[in-house]
C-alpha cells in the first residue's frame, strides 16, 4: 500500500503541468441558417504560471453572389491573471485581413495591427477568448485579439452581454449556467450565430 501511494505522489510531483489535459470547447458556426464551420477553443496551462487560450473558426460560405473562405486563429497568453501576449489573424479567400499582436512588459503594452500602432496602460485581465469559458459577471472591458483594442463590455439582461465592435453592431453573448452557449456576431453578408456543440 505504501508502494502505491509513493508512486502516486511521484508521478504527480514530476509530471510536467503541460501534460495536462487541456479544456477544449466547440462550437458550430451558422449564417443566413446554414451551417458554415466551426469554432474549436483551448484553454491550458503549459507551466511556469502560463494561462493559453487558444481559437481556431473556419467558415466556407457559398451564398448568391459567390463563395467566402475564411479562418481565424488567436493565441493570448497570460501570467499572475494578466495577458501578456495576444496574437490574431483573419485570413479571407486565400487574402491575410485583420492580425494583431499584442506584447506586455512592467512599462505597458506595445499593439501592432494592420491599421498601425499603439500602447495600452496595463496589461488586460479579460480576452475574447476567456468569454467562451467564463461569464464575465463584473467585468466592463475586454481586449479584443482580432481587433487589437480594448472594448466596452456590457450586461443587458440575465446571462446576456454585448462588446461593442469598432464601427459595427455590437457581438452578443448568451450564457447558461455559467457557461457560453451562443454568440450573435455581424458579418459582411448577415447575422452569424456560433451555438455551444452540447
Amino acid at each position: 500500500m505504501k508502494a502505491i501511494r509513493l508512486f502516486w505522489i511521484s508521478l504527480f510531483l514530476f509530471t510536467p503541468v503541460h501534460f495536462l489535459p487541456a479544456q477544449t470547447l466547440t462550437y458550430t458556426v451558422e449564417l443566413l441558417g446554414m451551417h458554415t464551420g466551426d469554432m474549436v477553443l483551448n484553454k491550458f496551462s503549459t507551466g511556469q504560471g502560463v494561462l493559453r487560450f487558444t481559437m481556431h473558426t473556419s467558415a466556407d460560405v457559398n451564398y448568391l453572389f459567390g463563395r467566402i473562405t475564411a479562418s481565424f486563429d488567436s493565441d493570448i497568453r497570460y501570467k499572475d491573471g494578466r495577458i501578456y501576449f495576444a496574437q490574431a489573424k483573419n485570413v479571407r479567400n486565400g487574402e491575410k485581413g485583420r492580425f494583431s499582436e499584442l506584447r506586455c512588459s512592467a512599462s505597458g503594452c506595445e499593439v501592432e495591427t494592420n491599421r498601425g500602432k499603439a500602447t495600452l496602460r496595463t496589461n488586460p485581465s479579460w480576452c475574447i477568448a476567456r468569454l467562451f469559458f467564463e461569464e464575465p459577471t463584473k467585468e466592463t472591458e475586454v481586449y479584443s485579439e482580432d481587433w487589437g483594442q480594448i472594448l466596452t463590455l456590457k450586461k443587458i439582461g440575465a446571462g446576456r452581454y454585448q462588446v461593442n465592435i469598432p464601427g459595427d453592431k455590437p457581438n452578443e453573448y448568451r450564457y447558461e449556467s455559467g457557461r457560453m452557449v451562443e454568440l450573435i456576431t455581424h458579418t459582411s453578408i448577415g447575422k452569424a450565430r456560433v451555438l455551444l456543440k452540447r
